[in-house]
């Protein structure tokens, strides 16, 4: 049976796509389904899919107009060696944002080259791509040396968002449309656009493959778990329930969940709260604009700080799932508030405490 991975990606397929977000929200979110049969690929709560995007067509076709080709000419990968034509090269494997010196000294401009001063250099590759480039520097050097110095198309990950003793052929992904400006361009995520808006219900191959975790993981069915995760970072723990309530863990399950608005952003809505009308899950919610004074997943962390301390003392486990740059960090900062205030620990000796419950896998963290 062929082995799918990395370096040879599955061809799945998506059979579901709808917005999880309702009328009037100021987002995007996607639930997707994708179709992995055939692929024997066995996955747990908590690993995550690597999937490579596509480029957008017309950025597809802007370049080659820039390079003055057809896209029918044949090219060979420089990184596995495959030969495909320059328009599959460019749509599939190409970054068409990065800019490298080695490209640039290729094209051997010095005004481009700036070499006696890197920051001019780093401003102009932050301000071009690829397209701009060769617009205003029409390449004269053979097609196969251009291309080997463009930078990689590289894959994008998402947390499966479903349980395998649920979906055993097929995962479900949360995935969150995203605009940014970049060389004075509005863009779109390569990712999302890829999969929320350019690829075609059950035609489009995904190429797809496992990327599993070794710490992202359930504890003993018996054992309470707090999961903390606005935004798509619920993802992992859908998966995550859905399997504790296909296998009947007994241990307690807590999520604090958190978006913009509750009018229109509460994911998978009905299936947390008919979990929890069913004793089988508390929720504690964080809607950050339902009211003057901005509330957050930590917010609600330190409002219920005793239960919190007693879920530790009770060897629960804790997982932090979605931004690392603030989310993560100011949840790190109640926890230890908590340990603190609850625990009656000092600073250093809650610092302690959670670099033990981290190496004992009871502080997991699943952050980008």
């Amino acid at each position: 049976m062929t082995e799918y991975n990395k370096e040879n990606p599955f061809p799945g397929k998506i059979t579901d796509r709808f917005i999880l977000n309702k009328k009037g929200s100021t987002k995007q979110t996607f639930h997707l389904s994708l179709d992995l049969s055939g692929s024997g690929i066995a996955y747990k709560a908590g690993d995550a899919i690597g999937i490579f995007p596509e480029n957008p067509p017309d950025q597809v076709s802007a370049l080659l107009e820039a390079l003055g080709k057809g896209g029918h000419e044949e090219v060979t990968d420089p990184r596995s060696g495959a030969e495909m034509t320059l328009e599959h090269f460019i749509k599939t494997k190409t970054n068409l944002l990065r800019l490298t010196t080695p490209l640039l000294k290729l094209l051997g401009d010095p005004e481009l080259l700036a070499q006696e001063n890197k920051q001019d250099r780093a401003q102009f590759i932050a301000n071009h791509d690829l397209i701009d480039l060769f617009t205003m520097h029409p390449p004269t050097a053979p097609l196969q040396e251009i291309i080997s110095y463009f930078s990689p198309l590289l894959p994008r990950f998402y947390s499966i968002a479903s349980a395998p003793s649920l979906s055993p052929t097929s995962v479900d992904l949360l995935v969150a449309t995203f605009s940014y400006t970049h060389a004075n361009k509005e863009r779109e995520g390569i990712g999302s656009q890829f999969l929320c808006k350019n690829a075609k219900l059950h035609e489009t191959p995904i190429p797809t493959y496992l990327h599993p975790t070794s710490t992202f993981t359930l504890p003993s069915p018996d054992k309470p778990i707090l999961m903390i995760g606005p935004g798509t970072g619920v993802a992992p723990y859908r998966a995550f329930l859905q399997e504790r309530e296909q296998t009947g863990a007994s241990g307690h399950n807590w999520l604090i969940f958190g978006e913009r608005n509750r009018k229109t952003d509460y994911y998978y809505e009905s299936y947390f709260t008919s979990l929890e009308k069913r004793n089988f899950l508390r929720l504690d919610l964080a809607f950050s604009r339902d009211q003057i004074d901005k509330v957050y997943v930590q917010h609600k962390l330190l409002e219920n700080g005793p239960d919190v301390w007693n879920l530790i003392q009770s060897e629960g486990t804790i997982y932090i799932c979605g931004d690392a740059r603030h989310m993560a960090k100011d949840v790190t900062i109640a926890l230890h508030t908590i340990a603190e205030t609850e625990g009656k620990l000092s600073p250093s000796e809650a610092k302690d405490f959670f670099k033990h419950l981290r190496r004992d896998k009871r502080l997991l963290l699943d952050v980008y």
